[in-house]
């Protein structure tokens, strides 16, 4: 069977739609699934993000070093450590990156969108061919929206206020941020794996920046999706996502024997739970990883 018919049959078992990139770096083999539609990308939008800041960094715009104290107006629910720390804390750049990506801050990723610009991000997106990736709303935008209180104020009060509504009532399934055109955060898995595959082989902005950015993917702390199912010591660089029946993982694997690699964008949404998602993300990486690791030299 193909890469293309097996991943097909995976997919078979769900109720969910799923939109799948996958393709061998050295090969060049690869599977689509719904390539080209548009899809929440939920917290994989951190990696644009990513991309952004190091292009920045590159340019003598940013520095890693520099540091970011943190108030009660930066506040935002969700995933991640910060909101949990006393206001003041000062945090370097590349720290607030750091936690952006292997522990999905929110905070954190508020603050480097602060400094790197949404506008800017996207303009990027759109130098490197990426026309397909569109990033309009903030982690805190993005849940006050999807809760229902779009145009909250942040800060403590409104903090509490966000908390206390996904508590009772959580995401509203039919909030306009699910819609898939480019007024949402969304993105073609086609353009979000042709950006893995920019950072995987060294084109994006510059190999240092690529080594940089592959470091931090590779520390990933949330690893019941794309890794979930691979061998122990195999070497992955991802991101995943969730926000209500969306559930996304995108990254790069890094296959044993001097086999390559493959990237892998995969998006979702009508999940009936976050963990059957994350297990059909996981069974189509696994799937994907057998195909690459016992095909003939």
């Amino acid at each position: 069977m193909s890469l293309q018919e097996k991943l097909e049959a995976v997919l078979s078992e769900s109720s969910a739609t799923f939109g799948v990139v996958v393709k061998h770096l050295e090969t060049q083999e690869e599977a689509q699934i719904n390539s080209n539609d548009y899809f929440q990308m939920a917290s994989t939008f951190k990696v644009p993000i990513l991309a952004t800041l190091f292009r920045d960094v590159s340019e003598g715009r940013l520095s890693l070093e520099q540091r970011i104290r943190l108030t009660e107006d930066d506040l935002v629910p969700g995933s991640g450590v910060l909101q949990e720390f006393l206001p003041g804390a000062e945090v370097a750049v590349k720290d607030l990156a750091m936690l952006m990506i292997i522990v999905s801050d929110n905070l954190g990723t508020d603050k480097v969108l602060e400094l790197v610009g949404t506008e800017r991000v996207e303009a990027f997106m759109k130098e490197l061919g990426l026309a397909h990736i569109s990033i309009r709303n903030s982690c805190w935008e993005l849940l006050s929206i999807g809760g229902g209180l779009g145009g909250e104020k942040k800060g403590l009060e409104g903090f509490h206020k966000l908390k206390q509504k996904f508590q009772t009532s959580g995401i509203d399934a039919d909030s306009v941020i699910f819609q898939p055109i480019p007024e949402n955060n969304v993105a073609t898995p086609a353009d979000m794996g042709k950006l893995l595959e920019l950072i995987a082989t060294g084109q994006l902005v510059s190999q240092e920046a690529c080594d940089s950015i592959l470091d931090i993917m590779k520390r990933q702390q949330l690893r019941n999706r794309i890794p979930y199912l691979l061998p122990d010591k195999t070497i992955i660089a991802c991101k995943s996502g969730t926000i209500g029946s969306v559930v996304n993982d995108v990254g790069i694997v890094y296959l044993p024997e001097g086999k390559g690699a493959f990237t892998i964008a995969a998006f979702s949404h009508g999940n009936h739970s976050t963990k059957e998602g994350e297990r059909m993300i996981a069974r189509l990486t696994l799937t994907a990883y057998e195909h690459f690791a016992h095909s003939e030299e």
